[in-house]
């Protein structure tokens, strides 16, 4: 009778020390995991603001060249009139910045047949001397098929104010190649 306590409690040490165990190694995992998608966020933002930097450098500057040169290759093949676009959007905006809010990030990732592409739809409240803008941005950043399908892939600069009729963050109504402008808009 004494053996069969003895096996018994042996049983439940070894289960017990076991389920501790796979409790310490989940925990880990879960930690790491955590620590990773904060890397990811964390970097997504960095990519974000660097870009929303140079967009803006380039407006107030009026560099064309700067701002054409950040839109990958396809993107301004696909793109209906990019020049036209530009001078659109560096007429359009106007002031100096002032502020500008920490910015809206969202990050689309996809895998399809071993291929990942990676983009970041970014959206800023940028106010100016002169008025208050929303700039949104698709910023591609991954796409191991095609490395030259890397960099800014749409732009569009509204007026804060014409928000409801002009912003739908990069959906049906205004995705597009290059830069967008609005129907109304003479192109």
């Amino acid at each position: 009778m004494n053996i069969k306590k003895l096996i018994l409690f042996i049983t439940i040490i070894t289960l017990s020390l076991g389920l501790i165990a796979c409790s310490s190694v989940k925990s880990k995992l879960m930690k790491a995991r955590e620590s990773a998608l904060n890397g990811e966020i964390s970097n997504d933002n960095k990519i974000g603001n660097a870009r929303i930097k140079k967009i803006i450098e380039c407006l107030e500057s009026n560099d064309k060249k700067g701002l054409k040169k950040m839109f990958f290759p396809k993107a301004l093949k696909e793109a209906k009139d990019i020049d036209g676009g530009i001078d659109y959007i560096m007429e359009f905006y106007k002031g100096k910045m002032k502020s500008s809010d920490e910015g809206t990030i969202v990050t689309e990732d996809s895998v399809e047949d071993g291929e990942k592409k990676s983009e970041l739809d970014c959206r800023y409240i940028v106010t100016t001397d002169k008025d208050t803008y929303i700039v949104f941005f698709i910023e591609k950043t991954v796409d191991t098929k095609n490395a030259d399908n890397v960099g800014l892939y749409m732009l569009q600069i509204i007026k804060e104010s014409d928000r409801e009729k002009e912003f739908d963050g990069g959906g049906k109504k205004t995705r597009c190649a290059g830069i967008y402008r609005p129907a109304t808009v003479k192109k």
